[in-house]
């Protein structure tokens, strides 16, 4: 192989030192300094998108922030509605329930009196048909002849004391 003779290093030598030279100033003229405008517009770029997501990143967290502020809001809006509204229907059925406890007081005191009158009348009756069996009674068994009105006060205070005894 004539590469590995001796007798022709320094020819060798020579033209690789020219060779490299030449490609040298080739590469540092022309090809590095495209190179590096790549480089520099990618790392151009990359700093551009960093600083569009920061903006982006902090427009997000603003519309976050907005969003739990709007949600906190109606929260708080639908509480206080939803308690306006139980007091609202509470003092509704209070009123209600006023208004018909007052009929039924008015209906039970009407009965009441109705039922009173109801005893009266049936302790009237009573101590009249009482009064005549008294009467009846006496005259049948002893033969005499009483007072209707002493058989009526006897009647009427056998039946008070009764009365009194069960009230």
């Amino acid at each position: 192989m004539p590469q590995l003779d001796p007798a022709v290093f320094i020819p060798q030598i020579f033209w690789l030192f020219i060779v490299f030279v030449i490609l040298y100033i080739f590469i540092s003229r022309n090809a590095a300094p495209k190179i590096s405008q790549v480089l520099k517009k990618r790392q151009d770029k990359i700093a551009d998108d960093l600083s569009e997501a920061e903006a982006l990143q902090a427009k997000a967290e603003q519309a976050r922030a907005t969003y739990e502020k709007s949600q906190e809001d109606a929260r708080n809006n639908a509480a206080t509605l939803v308690l306006n509204k139980r007091e609202e229907l509470k003092s509704a059925a209070e009123a209600e329930y006023k208004v018909l406890s007052d009929a039924l007081t008015a209906k039970a005191d009407e009965a009441q009196k109705n039922i009173d009158a109801a005893k009266d009348k049936a302790i009237g009756e009573v101590r009249g048909v009482a009064t005549a069996v008294c009467a009846d009674i006496v005259s049948k068994i002893s033969g005499l002849s009483l007072d209707d009105d002493a058989v009526s006060s006897a009647v009427n205070k056998s039946t008070d004391a009764h009365t009194k005894g069960n009230n």
